[in-house]
């Protein structure tokens, strides 16, 4: 992993008044304050706003000192569906990407090794250094933690429409209890770069950047953001109850690499096909369905990390 270190002199933050259930609202002028005046704060308005803001502020880079420094900062101030929406808006610029972590998951910020804790996300926002990462596509679409479909994807639907007062794992796990008992596993097929094509009866299939999604499950142990390759996960279908008691635990601590029901792949291309089409879950979002082509991007964003 290699970074570069970097001098500011400001830049703007999009903000989701809505992340972490309701949490960011309340953080925001504690943060703002930390920050100071050379940040200037941008709400999010509906979904997908994010990817406007953030591609009209590093469309206003400003000529002279910012650019000598590598094009402005841009701060996500939100869970993983706000960072991956300014993301999406910045991916093709210079812009460097700042993250306050204030979501539900805040999955992206563990990858990258940030502190959850307001003071110290804001501390490496002004004095952290950058590091060059990979985005991976889903049909086009950039993302910046993980992409998926099936179960994960049912998952997050709920997650993100009827839980309203959890956050992290507690969210997700109460969100998989809730959409356990009427899911059903779907016939799944992935031609890889390699040349190999897997056909299967499935109950997920996660690929992953970094190494956690799901409030911290560990699901890909071997990723690495920076390696110009997605980890890919199937869960095979099995039966309901050992796969909720044995293996999900072994996901969460990333100890499942060797299961049975378990396939780990590396790939720079994807292809997915299932039966019957399944939504697709976009760094905490769900929109889509399958099938679905899924790249890489190699080193194609700046972060700011401790």
């Amino acid at each position: 992993m290699s970074t570069e270190h970097m001098v500011h002199s400001g830049g703007v933050v999009i903000y989701n008044p809505t992340a972490g259930r309701g949490q960011a609202g309340k953080l925001r002028q504690q943060a703002q304050a930390m920050l100071g005046p050379s940040f200037e704060w941008v709400p999010t308005m509906k979904a997908g706003h994010a990817t406007d803001l953030a591609r009209e502020a590093a469309r206003k880079s400003p000529a002279g000192k910012d650019e000598e420094l590598g094009g402005r900062v841009i701060v996500a101030f939100g869970g993983d569906g706000t960072v991956g929406d300014v993301m999406r808006g910045m991916i093709d610029s210079d812009a460097t990407l700042g993250i306050i972590p204030v979501g539900t998951g805040n999955d992206l910020a563990r990858n990258l090794g940030l502190k959850l804790e307001l003071q110290e996300a804001v501390s490496t926002v002004l004095n952290g250094v950058v590091r060059r990462i990979d985005v991976g596509t889903i049909n086009g679409t950039p993302f910046i933690n993980n992409a998926g479909t099936g179960f994960d994807a049912h998952v997050m639907k709920a997650m993100n429409s009827g839980i309203r007062f959890l956050r992290g794992q507690a969210a997700f796990h109460v969100a998989i209890l809730k959409t356990f008992p009427g899911y059903k596993p779907f016939t799944l097929t992935l031609e890889t770069d390699s040349g190999e094509t897997i056909t299967e009866k499935a109950f997920l299939v996660s690929v992953l950047n970094g190494k956690m999604y799901g409030g911290g499950m560990m699901a890909a142990p071997q990723a690495d953001m920076d390696d110009g390759v997605l980890d890919v996960m199937v869960i095979k279908a099995m039966p309901k109850l050992p796969l909720l008691l044995a293996l999900m635990p072994q996901v969460t601590a990333g100890r499942h690499e060797n299961h049975p029901a378990v396939r780990m792949l590396k790939v720079r291309h994807l292809k997915v096909t299932t039966t019957p089409p399944q939504p697709l879950n976009i760094d905490g979002d769900v929109r889509g369905l399958t099938p679905c082509e899924i790249g890489v991007m190699a080193r194609a964003l700046k972060v700011l990390v401790r």
